[in-house]
């Protein structure tokens, strides 16, 4: 069940916003330091008669666009891992939706897809976390950095990964959302969903996805038969970098994303990509 506009605004009132830096540089060592650690788990740590589970999209509406909010409350989101680091072509980061919304989540550390696989369903606890956004794409993350004069972000720290996430249970199966063009809006994004009927433009078919040799990412242009273009994004240190792009017509599914205007979506490995029909023609296409 939702939370009432009063529920969020009372949520609002205990959210510390604009906290100075210097606070989060004592926090981040305070949350790194292993003597101030509990040696419990997460299970343990949490009171569920004082911790409350709110949506993912709730949670969303506390975020202020290019602003940083210190989440005191106590409360937890309940989501399952639609991508992870397995392939690459995420650093650091897991991506987690449940039925209202997704979001990124900042973890410091590696091979995180051996302890958060695809399809496990977390209760993430957020006391102490921040909500962010980088380039309008929000998240979750531990500390920031401003004294540089542009925000520096830090994941959750390793040692406390048992602290805030606890895998609750496995998914096996987990639907993409089919959307349109129309359809690519703010409220999909870090959730996984389905475009059909797209293609890259016949001069990209000769590209990667990326520049795997000097590790530079790219943005390629999915273009949709009906009309409108969404970038596929992918790192150039993702597993399939150097792959060439399929010069098909057909079904991609991927975690949506944004960076600043650009609509964006990123896939998990070249698996979830199908283009293998004929490609389109049509003045939609032509105005494309």
């Amino acid at each position: 069940m939702g939370l009432s506009n009063l529920s969020i605004n009372l949520i609002k009132l205990l959210i510390m916003k604009k906290v100075s830096i210097h606070f989060y540089t004592c926090m981040l060592f305070i949350l790194t330091t292993p003597a101030c650690l509990k040696q419990s788990s997460f299970a343990n740590n949490i009171d569920k008669s004082i911790d409350s589970v709110v949506s993912i999209k709730n949670l969303k509406k506390l975020h202020y666009t290019g602003e940083f909010e210190l989440i005191q409350k106590n409360m937890s989101i309940e989501g399952v891992v639609v991508a992870n680091d397995e392939s690459n072509n995420l650093y650091k980061t897991i991506s987690v939706q449940d039925s209202t919304a997704g979001i990124l989540i900042l973890l410091d550390g590696v091979s995180l897809y051996q302890t958060y696989p695809i399809g496990s369903v977390l209760r993430i606890q957020l006391k102490d976390l921040i909500l962010t956004d980088y380039r309008r794409m929000i998240q979750i993350a531990a500390a920031i950095d401003t004294s540089s004069g542009s925000m520096q972000v830090t994941g959750i720290p390793s040692p406390l990964f048992e602290k805030h996430i606890l895998v609750v249970k496995e998914e096996p199966i987990i639907k993409p959302i089919p959307v349109s063009y129309k359809n690519l809006h703010d409220s999909l994004q870090g959730r996984l969903i389905k475009i059909s009927n797209v293609e890259f433009a016949s001069a990209d078919t000769n590209l990667t996805y990326a520049d795997k040799k000097n590790k530079i990412g790219a943005s390629r242009a999915l273009r949709f038969c009906t009309g409108g273009t969404v970038y596929l994004r992918t790192s150039g240190y993702a597993d399939f970098a150097g792959i060439k792009l399929p010069a098909g017509n057909g079904d991609l599914v991927g975690v949506y994303s944004v960076y600043n205007s650009e609509k964006q979506v990123f896939i998990r490995d070249t698996s979830d990509i199908l283009l293998k029909n004929k490609r389109c023609t049509g003045a939609a296409w032509l105005k494309n």
